[in-house]
């Protein structure tokens, strides 16, 4: 089990924009993953559905601004993207493939 995680240089950690429990969320799952991984793994927090926050900017559950900071707080690097336009998908992965 957990087989996935083993020799990991990098992992995106990605929430919902408009779903504040996702981004609660996100601290299980960085623990569950620094559990697991060397501490030298190169984490990217991504807050996604961005295309529905320009779309409806009340959707937002989630300022970019606490995002940076729990990113801050945990050593991780921060994106938003859109998986549906592919706005900063690209660029996110290889910003994660660029920081190891």
């Amino acid at each position: 089990m957990y087989s996935q995680y083993r020799n990991s240089v990098g992992a995106l950690l990605f929430f919902d924009l408009t779903d504040r429990i996702s981004y609660e969320n996100t601290l299980n799952w960085l623990k569950e993953l620094q559990s697991r991984v060397e501490s030298k793994v190169v984490i990217v927090l991504v807050g996604n559905k961005k295309d529905l926050v320009k779309e409806d900017p009340s959707s937002r559950k989630v300022t970019e601004a606490e995002a940076e900071e729990l990113a801050l707080r945990n050593k991780l690097f921060y994106r938003e993207t859109s998986a549906k336009t592919g706005e900063n998908v690209k660029e996110t992965f290889e910003f994660l493939a660029e920081s190891k």
